[in-house]
């Protein structure tokens, strides 16, 4: 919730101030009370001390308001009120100060109650002011990250294309995996643009789409740990990650498990002390035949390009089982 301050559209603020200007009113209208005590009739003690209490509660707000009606009506009954220079109380001094200070009363109420809707009037048109910015740039950040992964597809179906012109008769299982592939990358990318989970933890963001990956993939038998502490990403880099994450993954789910009898993925990511963030993707699986690099192929290509688009280092171990590292930038 937007947190704009109380006193908003009070002119006057601070605690001192208010009192101060406060103090200030209510000697002037002491003061015109006193200067024209001549040109008024008995019975209009508070003649002066009206306007000065509802200019008051404009200025300065409820309180001040409340204290300069009562240094007001103190004022008016010992001057202005026969007996005058004496605090002497009958029935119709009780009267006329019981009318003056239900007045004022009702008068510094309904100000301050005019204040406060006129506050809640300027916090709504503020949300609603941020919200409309909130959506332009999720609109245009949407149109972007839209952008690239159809980019992505389709630099994907044109590595399938190559694949399947070495061998054709893998075509079906090239389609059924390039399926998968963008599958997934739909499933993902409604998750990150969802209004109601787009304030969720990276952490709580990464773990459902792990278990997306895991569904898509058949692997609901692979268990996955996931842990994730002190990283926050903007939506179009968490997204970046996300899908480098869940291709890694894939991978795994793929070739690691085809004679572990009890497969185990682990999701590590953490803030390095240099402004970076470390993603670490370990299996237990078969591991990779060249110790150093990882075996070329699509899920490779694809993996490599999520990197190069966080501004990222890549490097694989596949000595015992697979251990993917990524160091890239927070920003």
């Amino acid at each position: 919730m937007l947190d704009l301050p109380r006193n908003l559209t009070l002119p006057v603020r601070g605690p001192f101030l208010r009192y101060a200007v406060t103090l200030a009113l209510f000697l002037t209208g002491l003061g015109l009370r006193a200067a024209t005590n001549g040109f008024f009739p008995p019975g209009f003690p508070f003649l002066t001390f009206f306007p000065v209490v509802i200019g008051t509660t404009f200025l300065t707000g409820r309180g001040p308001g409340f204290l300069c009606g009562l240094l007001s009506g103190l004022a008016a009954w010992y001057w202005f009120i026969p007996p005058y220079d004496q605090f002497k109380i009958d029935s119709q001094v009780a009267t006329a100060l019981g009318f003056f200070a239900f007045v004022v009363i009702v008068d510094v109420l309904l100000i301050d109650g005019l204040m406060k809707r006129q506050r809640q009037l300027m916090e709504s048109e503020a949300r609603l002011a941020q919200m409309a910015d909130h959506q332009s740039l999720l609109f245009k950040e949407l149109q972007h990250r839209v952008a690239n992964n159809l980019a992505s597809v389709a630099s994907m179906l044109r590595l399938k294309r190559r694949q399947i012109q070495r061998d054709p008769a893998s075509a079906l299982d090239v389609i059924d995996r390039a399926d998968e592939r963008i599958e997934l990358m739909g499933r993902i990318h409604r998750q990150l643009y969802d209004p109601l989970v787009r304030e969720m933890p990276v952490a709580d963001q990464i773990r459902r789409a792990v278990d997306q990956a895991r569904q898509v993939a058949s692997a609901d038998h692979v268990p996955c740990d996931v842990h994730v502490e002190g990283v926050t990403l903007d939506t179009g880099r968490l997204m970046t990650l996300v899908l480098l994450i869940t291709e890694t993954l894939t991978n795994s789910f793929k070739h690691a498990f085809e004679s572990q009898p009890d497969p185990q993925v682990t999701v590590a990511l953490a803030p390095l002390p240099n402004g970076r963030y470390r993603l670490v993707v370990s299996d237990n699986g078969c591991g990779l035949p060249q110790a150093e690099a990882p075996v070329p192929g699509l899920g490779t290509a694809v993996i490599r390009g999520f990197v190069a688009q966080l501004g990222g280092t890549l490097h694989v171990d596949g000595t015992a089982g697979v251990k993917t590292v990524v160091d890239f930038p927070a920003v």
